[in-house]
């Protein structure tokens, strides 16, 4: 159950949620050191850092459009979590996943 939890928390950072990523300074690095990927390699800019998106991240569209999606899923009683509470569509974000929501979203 860990395992599809982790799992799951992982697809969920693609919506680059703050601190639920993986995408950070020290992963750009390592591509950089094993010399692969380097169009996602991080560019300082001043006293900032930016990182290019990578292929799999999504704009704000398809996260508007993704949470939508959340929360018309209609699930029978007692199946799993209200979906619908979970979704954030001011954050564009989900909250407060327990492992069997985890278990369903991935079903």
């Amino acid at each position: 159950m860990h395992v599809e939890n982790n799992v799951c928390d992982s697809l969920i950072g693609t919506l680059n949620i703050n601190g639920k990523t993986k995408d950070g300074l020290n992963a750009r690095l390592d591509l950089i050191g094993i010399n692969i990927r380097g169009e996602l390699a991080s560019i300082q800019m001043g006293k900032r850092t930016y990182f290019p998106p990578a292929c799999y991240t999504m704009s704000k569209d398809k996260k508007v459009s993704f949470c939508q999606c959340l929360r018309g899923v209609k699930v029978p009683q007692g199946h799993s979590s209200n979906v619908k509470s979970l979704v954030s569509m001011q954050d564009l974000k989900l909250i407060g996943l327990k492992s069997h929501d985890c278990h369903i979203l991935m079903q």
